[in-house]
């Protein structure tokens, strides 16, 4: 019997390395420019809700990012990706936490749930999650990790059209609207995003993508000038839509940055980006949309506002005691997905997530699944900041869950798609099993 291996040809192996180390262009471009604008011209609306119901779910429950992962699924199985092949690599405490959690996650949604077609919509949203991170680490395992910082262009694209789209959107309005300019809600009229505050926080999580990059970034003074107006534009546009979140996210990531990786390598983020921001600021404040309130940080210094921590905070406190309250009716298995938009009012009005993820899983699924989920969280977490430590190419992953997290505390960013898709991303790259190739670690 012949044993030998049949080794690849030079081209061949040639044709696969560009192949893989295209992994991290597509994906940006996918992620953070194809899906934005997708749901941009599908969800274009001047009003809180799409006017047709139908719609209106499908945005809720984010069918159009899920779809997106769906695909790559999709190809990473013919890329070789099976479940099968991914559980037996786990670590026998992932194993048992995730057993733990997929097991009991939905029960509450299947027979608690006012509306469980609706909350199984959001529970099978969260296993499509789950399963798009897994297929995701099997694709970029074979890249470069010095390549995968390259999805910072397709963000980068995705926020300048975006930038275009809400400008003809909130400029070229319908015959219908013309002239009642100052009645329309435009804090809820971006294109593709429910609030104004959750396009910040979108701004926000590719700022601190793009501040990871530029942070190890040398050399090429024309690349280091494009990332600096990346940044300029990612910050500018979280500064007009005002989310106190973001900003307070992106802050929190740039000690992360400098114990990780020291201080910047190129003296210019001391110098000229800064340069950069003050301007993209002051072109945020002139932007400032009708004069709408949802658009300024100007409630800040307001002191008829901020006599009280619930109060700064929009009446987070009170919301959150609120959620408490109503989750210990239903302390083990929890009172189904999304169950906060029809049991937990606040001011009249309900919201679909209490702003706040650990106040959400213990609402929505109980004890028994929110402590599994959170060690599986936890760990990953952890398991990323080592991971980029060793290798600092991952520095601008870790950034950006680092700032998701952190707005997580504040917004939804553990229940929307868009958002979930970002956090298991970025834990799914800086989590990838890699070889002891040396052209992986480049």
């Amino acid at each position: 019997m012949n044993d030998a291996v049949a080794l690849p040809s030079p081209s061949a192996f040639r044709s696969s390395v560009r192949r893989d180390d295209a992994v991290p262009m597509w994906l940006g471009l996918a992620g953070g420019f194809v899906l934005p604008m997708i749901a941009a011209a599908l969800y274009a609306t001047y009003e809180i809700s799409m006017r047709s119901p139908w719609l209106e779910q499908t945005r809720q429950l984010g069918y159009v990012w899920l779809l997106g992962e769906l695909l790559l699924i999709l190809h990473a199985a013919r890329r070789g990706f099976t479940v099968r092949a991914v559980w037996a690599t786990l670590p026998r405490w992932v194993r048992t936490s995730l057993a733990l959690f997929l097991s009991t996650f939905w029960i509450s949604s299947a027979f608690v749930s006012r509306h469980p077609d609706f909350s199984l919509g959001l529970t099978i949203g969260w296993a499509l999650q789950l399963l798009f991170a897994a297929a995701l680490a099997h694709l970029v395992a074979t890249v470069p990790v010095a390549r995968l910082a390259e999805v910072w262009r397709g963000f980068a694209l995705g926020l300048a059209a975006l930038a275009l789209a809400i400008a003809v959107h909130f400029t070229w309005l319908p015959a219908a609207l013309r002239g009642w300019e100052r009645e329309i809600d435009w804090g809820n009229a971006i294109p593709g995003f429910i609030s104004v505050r959750l396009f910040g926080s979108w701004c926000g999580a590719v700022l601190a993508l793009l501040t990871g990059v530029a942070w190890r970034a040398e050399g090429d003074a024309r690349r280091q000038r494009v990332l600096h107006l990346a940044i300029a534009l990612a910050f500018g546009m979280m500064f007009w839509s005002g989310t106190r979140a973001a900003l307070l996210g992106w802050l929190c990531v740039l000690p992360v940055a400098w114990v990780m990786a020291g201080r910047p390598r190129s003296y210019a983020m001391l110098t000229t980006l800064l340069a950069y921001l003050l301007a993209a600021a002051a072109l945020a404040i002139l932007l400032q949309p009708y004069g709408h309130p949802a658009f300024t940080f100007s409630d800040l210094f307001d002191p008829s506002i901020n006599q009280s921590v619930d109060t700064f905070s929009s009446g987070r406190l009170t919301f959150w005691k609120s959620a408490l309250a109503v989750s210990r009716g239903y302390p083990m298995l929890g009172s189904g997905a999304g169950s906060c938009w029809w049991l937990v009012p606040l001011d009249g009005h309900y919201h679909v997530q209490p702003h706040n993820a650990l106040v959400q899983f213990l609402l929505n699924w109980g004890v028994i699944p929110t402590l599994p989920a959170l060690a599986l969280l936890a760990g990953g977490i952890w398991a990323a900041h080592r991971k980029a430590h060793a290798k600092r190419a991952l520095l601008p992953f870790v950034l950006m869950l680092d700032c998701l997290l952190v707005m997580s505390l504040f917004d939804g960013m553990l229940h929307f798609a868009q958002f979930v898709m970002l956090i298991v991303a970025c834990l799914a790259i800086c989590l990838a099993p890699r070889g002891t190739s040396a052209t992986l670690d480049r």
